[in-house]
Protein backbone atom coordinates (compact mmCIF):
# COMPACT_ATOMS: atom_id res chain seq x y z
CA UNK A 1 0.00 0.00 0.00
CA UNK A 2 1.49 3.85 -0.68
CA UNK A 3 1.69 5.94 1.30
CA UNK A 4 -1.10 8.36 -0.27
CA UNK A 5 -3.49 5.41 0.23
CA UNK A 6 -2.28 5.29 3.83
CA UNK A 7 -3.35 8.88 4.12
CA UNK A 8 -6.92 8.18 2.52
CA UNK A 9 -7.67 5.34 5.24
CA UNK A 10 -6.20 7.31 8.41
CA UNK A 11 -7.37 10.71 7.50
CA UNK A 12 -11.31 10.33 7.50
CA UNK A 13 -12.32 13.55 9.55
CA UNK A 14 -11.30 16.97 10.52
CA UNK A 15 -11.81 18.74 14.07
CA UNK A 16 -15.23 19.96 14.13
CA UNK A 17 -14.64 22.69 17.34
CA UNK A 18 -12.50 24.15 14.61
CA UNK A 19 -14.64 24.01 11.77
CA UNK A 20 -17.78 25.66 14.08
CA UNK A 21 -15.28 28.60 14.55
CA UNK A 22 -15.31 30.01 11.15
CA UNK A 23 -17.74 31.77 9.89
CA UNK A 24 -18.79 31.86 6.22
CA UNK A 25 -16.62 33.86 2.84
CA UNK A 26 -13.08 33.90 4.87
CA UNK A 27 -9.90 33.76 3.67
CA UNK A 28 -8.28 30.79 5.97
CA UNK A 29 -4.48 29.42 6.38
CA UNK A 30 -4.44 26.07 7.90
CA UNK A 31 -1.06 25.67 8.96
CA UNK A 32 -0.84 21.58 9.42
CA UNK A 33 -3.48 21.19 7.19
CA UNK A 34 -2.33 17.85 7.06
CA UNK A 35 -4.52 16.07 4.13
CA UNK A 36 -6.66 19.09 3.73
CA UNK A 37 -10.14 17.65 4.64
CA UNK A 38 -10.89 20.58 7.01
CA UNK A 39 -10.43 22.93 4.26
CA UNK A 40 -12.62 20.57 1.87
CA UNK A 41 -15.21 21.31 4.33
CA UNK A 42 -15.09 25.14 4.96
CA UNK A 43 -14.75 25.30 0.90
CA UNK A 44 -17.82 23.41 0.26
CA UNK A 45 -20.34 24.91 3.13
CA UNK A 46 -19.22 27.66 3.88
CA UNK A 47 -17.20 29.44 0.70
CA UNK A 48 -14.28 29.74 1.85
CA UNK A 49 -10.77 30.10 0.48
CA UNK A 50 -8.52 28.42 1.65
CA UNK A 51 -4.88 27.93 1.88
CA UNK A 52 -2.89 24.94 3.75
CA UNK A 53 0.66 23.92 4.92
CA UNK A 54 2.00 20.77 5.92
CA UNK A 55 5.37 19.24 6.74
CA UNK A 56 4.58 15.63 4.95
CA UNK A 57 4.88 15.41 1.17
CA UNK A 58 2.65 12.71 1.14
CA UNK A 59 -0.36 14.75 3.02
CA UNK A 60 0.05 17.39 0.58
CA UNK A 61 -0.51 15.49 -2.32
CA UNK A 62 -3.57 15.24 -1.36
CA UNK A 63 -4.26 18.74 0.13
CA UNK A 64 -3.68 20.08 -3.29
CA UNK A 65 -6.79 18.34 -4.96
CA UNK A 66 -8.90 19.80 -2.05
CA UNK A 67 -7.75 23.41 -1.16
CA UNK A 68 -6.92 26.19 -3.26
CA UNK A 69 -3.48 26.15 -2.42
CA UNK A 70 -1.25 24.53 -0.56
CA UNK A 71 2.70 23.98 -0.05
CA UNK A 72 5.19 21.72 1.85
CA UNK A 73 6.38 23.55 4.63
CA UNK A 74 8.39 22.93 7.89
CA UNK A 75 7.35 25.73 10.35
CA UNK A 76 10.35 25.30 12.64
CA UNK A 77 12.17 27.65 10.01
CA UNK A 78 9.65 29.38 7.62
CA UNK A 79 6.10 30.46 6.99
CA UNK A 80 4.40 30.12 3.64
CA UNK A 81 2.54 32.46 1.87
CA UNK A 82 3.80 35.54 3.28
CA UNK A 83 3.04 37.84 0.88
CA UNK A 84 -0.96 36.89 1.92
CA UNK A 85 -3.12 38.35 4.41
CA UNK A 86 -6.14 36.32 6.02
CA UNK A 87 -9.14 36.53 8.09
CA UNK A 88 -8.58 33.12 10.57
CA UNK A 89 -4.99 30.97 10.63
CA UNK A 90 -5.47 27.52 12.19
CA UNK A 91 -3.34 26.03 14.55
CA UNK A 92 -5.09 22.88 15.21
CA UNK A 93 -2.55 20.34 17.29
CA UNK A 94 0.39 22.00 15.60
CA UNK A 95 2.04 23.71 18.63
CA UNK A 96 2.34 21.34 20.36
CA UNK A 97 4.75 19.85 18.04
CA UNK A 98 7.49 22.95 17.85
CA UNK A 99 10.60 23.23 19.44
CA UNK A 100 9.99 26.83 19.73
CA UNK A 101 6.16 27.76 18.82
CA UNK A 102 6.91 31.21 20.07
CA UNK A 103 8.97 31.66 17.09
CA UNK A 104 5.51 30.57 14.99
CA UNK A 105 3.18 33.34 17.22
CA UNK A 106 5.48 35.68 16.08
CA UNK A 107 6.15 35.23 12.28
CA UNK A 108 2.14 34.96 11.46
CA UNK A 109 1.35 38.07 12.87
CA UNK A 110 1.95 39.67 9.73
CA UNK A 111 0.02 37.00 7.89
CA UNK A 112 -2.86 38.61 10.02
CA UNK A 113 -5.67 40.81 8.49
CA UNK A 114 -6.31 43.91 11.37
CA UNK A 115 -9.48 42.38 12.70
CA UNK A 116 -8.14 38.88 11.61
CA UNK A 117 -8.08 35.57 14.08
CA UNK A 118 -6.03 32.69 14.99
CA UNK A 119 -7.99 29.11 16.09
CA UNK A 120 -5.39 27.26 18.17
CA UNK A 121 -5.65 23.56 19.80
CA UNK A 122 -3.55 22.72 22.21
CA UNK A 123 -3.60 19.39 24.74
CA UNK A 124 -4.14 19.68 28.32
CA UNK A 125 -1.18 18.55 30.48
CA UNK A 126 -2.81 19.42 33.46
CA UNK A 127 -5.87 16.86 32.52
CA UNK A 128 -6.88 15.29 35.68
CA UNK A 129 -5.79 11.40 33.83
CA UNK A 130 -2.30 12.68 33.48
CA UNK A 131 -2.21 14.22 37.24
CA UNK A 132 -3.61 10.62 38.38
CA UNK A 133 -1.20 9.02 36.29
CA UNK A 134 2.25 10.75 38.15
CA UNK A 135 0.91 10.16 41.35
CA UNK A 136 2.23 6.85 40.52
CA UNK A 137 4.96 7.90 38.80
CA UNK A 138 3.71 7.05 35.40
CA UNK A 139 4.34 9.30 32.24
CA UNK A 140 4.02 6.96 29.47
CA UNK A 141 4.23 8.09 26.45
CA UNK A 142 1.73 6.76 23.38
CA UNK A 143 0.76 7.09 19.41
CA UNK A 144 -1.64 9.72 20.06
CA UNK A 145 -3.26 12.02 22.96
CA UNK A 146 -2.26 14.49 25.65
CA UNK A 147 1.08 12.43 25.72
CA UNK A 148 1.61 11.50 21.98
CA UNK A 149 5.02 10.57 21.50
CA UNK A 150 5.88 13.53 18.71
CA UNK A 151 4.51 16.30 20.98
CA UNK A 152 7.22 18.51 22.13
CA UNK A 153 5.53 21.00 24.41
CA UNK A 154 3.32 20.81 27.30
CA UNK A 155 0.85 23.49 28.06
CA UNK A 156 -1.76 23.92 31.14
CA UNK A 157 -4.41 26.39 31.13
CA UNK A 158 -2.09 29.26 32.38
CA UNK A 159 0.99 28.26 30.64
CA UNK A 160 -1.44 28.41 27.23
CA UNK A 161 -2.69 32.03 27.89
CA UNK A 162 0.84 33.07 28.69
CA UNK A 163 2.39 31.89 25.52
CA UNK A 164 -0.56 33.78 23.56
CA UNK A 165 0.19 37.06 25.60
CA UNK A 166 3.82 37.07 25.95
CA UNK A 167 3.83 36.98 21.77
CA UNK A 168 1.40 39.98 21.76
CA UNK A 169 -1.88 38.22 21.09
CA UNK A 170 -5.01 38.77 23.28
CA UNK A 171 -7.36 35.97 24.34
CA UNK A 172 -11.01 36.23 22.90
CA UNK A 173 -12.03 33.09 24.16
CA UNK A 174 -11.24 29.83 25.38
CA UNK A 175 -13.48 27.03 24.82
CA UNK A 176 -12.31 23.19 25.88
CA UNK A 177 -13.15 19.42 24.59
CA UNK A 178 -13.93 17.07 27.85
CA UNK A 179 -11.31 13.95 28.15
CA UNK A 180 -11.31 12.27 31.38
CA UNK A 181 -11.61 8.20 30.80
CA UNK A 182 -10.50 7.94 34.45
CA UNK A 183 -14.36 8.07 35.38
CA UNK A 184 -15.41 5.72 32.71
CA UNK A 185 -17.90 8.09 31.14
CA UNK A 186 -17.73 7.41 27.86
CA UNK A 187 -19.29 4.24 28.63
CA UNK A 188 -22.35 6.09 30.00
CA UNK A 189 -24.35 8.26 27.52
CA UNK A 190 -26.37 8.51 30.21
CA UNK A 191 -23.38 10.57 31.72
CA UNK A 192 -22.01 12.77 28.63
CA UNK A 193 -23.89 16.04 30.10
CA UNK A 194 -22.26 15.61 33.87
CA UNK A 195 -18.33 14.85 32.11
CA UNK A 196 -19.63 18.34 29.54
CA UNK A 197 -20.68 20.15 32.49
CA UNK A 198 -17.32 19.39 34.90
CA UNK A 199 -15.44 20.49 31.89
CA UNK A 200 -17.39 23.83 31.82
CA UNK A 201 -16.96 24.04 35.27
CA UNK A 202 -13.30 22.46 35.64
CA UNK A 203 -11.62 23.05 32.49
CA UNK A 204 -8.08 22.76 34.39
CA UNK A 205 -8.99 19.95 35.41
CA UNK A 206 -10.91 17.96 32.94
CA UNK A 207 -10.90 19.53 30.00
CA UNK A 208 -8.75 17.13 26.93
CA UNK A 209 -7.97 19.95 24.63
CA UNK A 210 -8.30 23.53 24.40
CA UNK A 211 -9.37 25.28 21.71
CA UNK A 212 -8.08 29.27 22.00
CA UNK A 213 -9.73 31.94 19.51
CA UNK A 214 -6.65 35.13 19.64
CA UNK A 215 -6.34 37.81 18.08
CA UNK A 216 -2.77 40.61 17.72
CA UNK A 217 -3.35 43.50 20.16
CA UNK A 218 -3.67 46.70 18.52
Amino acid sequence: MDKEKQFKEYDKTYNKYVYSKINKNKKVLDLGCNTGLLGEALKKNKNCIVYGADYSKEAIILAKKRLDYSVVCNLEKEVPFESEKFDVIVLADILEHLKDPENLLNKIKNLLKKEGVIISCIPNVANINIRFQLLFGKWDYKKSGILDKTHLRFFTKKTMKLLFENKGYKIIKIDSTPGFEFFCLYHFKILKRIKENLCNIYPSLFANQFIILSKKNQ
